[in-house]
């Protein structure tokens, strides 16, 4: 299958923004390397929407600067490549690496001899985000470390690649419940989930499918970008049980505040904030019952508008 990558730079300010607009276009899943800038990066379908799509995303990049955000850093770069191409370029890049203490991401195709303690997680992310390389699935990693104990049930919204779902699993989780709003990432993450034999404890739903199937968790995680966060925590806290744990990422630290005030709103206390370059990564336990809708509306209107449809899923 023939795909184009999409790539553009921009300023840290606007990393959330770009990516939520690619996400919502329906790519698997977005990589962002450097600082500043912040180079985003990820891949549609050669076929008949995507010139559409290139159109859209690049008018919705160019009132970046009425939404108060700095704009692009030059224009969308665009590059074909077929699957083989995409696949060796992870083989080269990616290697294997201890995001925490105990979970260590190896690749499908390295050999790796674990030490005392570690559990080892067998990735290969094709098209969907999720290597373990990027800081905020380093943050989550770390966290989920902190708060999993053995029998624990997670959720895992929007799993990409299925990285955090079985880093759960192998950390002691009985059940895990991941869903991912594209059929793409939920293909690769199923993959995922088998490789690490984990398919007895860990399953990937669609959205609608999840949330009626999915109960109450003691943890639910989400790694995304704030506006989707925000979109769907109202949705998302009533699936954690009282005193149980939301942990979110794909964070930048100019929201720290405003993610801090909205986890405090959808019923959430004992907030602690990992970081790492930009990014931060927030864990609340909940302690009250009704989320706040109207301060939650209120916060998610501040943010730049989505450039698509990843929530109604």
């Amino acid at each position: 299958m023939k795909w184009f990558e999409i790539a553009v730079n921009c300023p840290p300010a606007s990393t959330e923004a770009v990516s939520q607009a690619l996400l919502g276009k329906g790519c698997g899943g977005v990589m962002m390397t450097g600082t500043d800038p912040v180079r985003v990066s990820c891949s549609f379908p050669d076929d008949e929407e995507f010139e559409k799509k290139l159109g859209e995303l690049s008018e919705h990049f160019s009132h970046l600067e009425e939404w108060g955000l700095p704009g692009l850093l030059g224009e969308i770069a665009v590059r074909q490549l077929d699957e083989e191409d995409w696949a060796n370029a992870w083989k080269k890049y990616f290697k294997s690496v201890r995001p925490g203490s105990r979970v260590v991401i190896a690749p499908t195709w390295e050999a790796y001899e674990p030490l005392d303690g570690e559990v080892v997680l067998s990735l290969d992310p094709g098209m969907a985000f999720g290597t373990g390389g990027h800081p905020t699935t380093r943050l989550c990693l770390q966290t989920l470390e902190d708060l999993v104990v053995p029998g624990v049930t997670v959720a895992d919204i929007g799993t990409g690649s299925g990285i955090l779902a079985i880093a759960a699993a192998l950390l002691g989780a009985e059940r895990v419940v991941a869903t991912d709003s594209d059929l793409l990432p939920r293909r690769v993450a199923a993959e995922n989930i088998a490789n690490n034999s984990v398919e007895d404890r860990v399953v990937v739903l669609h959205p609608n499918e999840f949330y009626e199937t999915v109960g109450n968790a003691d943890i639910v995680v989400m790694n995304i970008v704030a506006n989707t966060i925000l979109q769907l925590l109202p949705q998302a806290a009533k699936i954690v049980k009282q005193g149980g744990w939301f942990i979110a990422s794909g964070v930048v630290e100019d929201h720290r505040s405003l993610m801090v005030e909205a986890l405090h709103a959808a019923g959430f206390s004992e907030i602690s904030i990992k970081e790492e370059d930009i990014w931060i990564c927030l864990a609340g336990r909940r302690t009250s019952d009704e989320p706040d809708i109207t301060a939650l509306e209120r916060l998610w209107s501040t943010l730049p508008p989505l450039g698509g449809a990843w929530a109604q899923a």
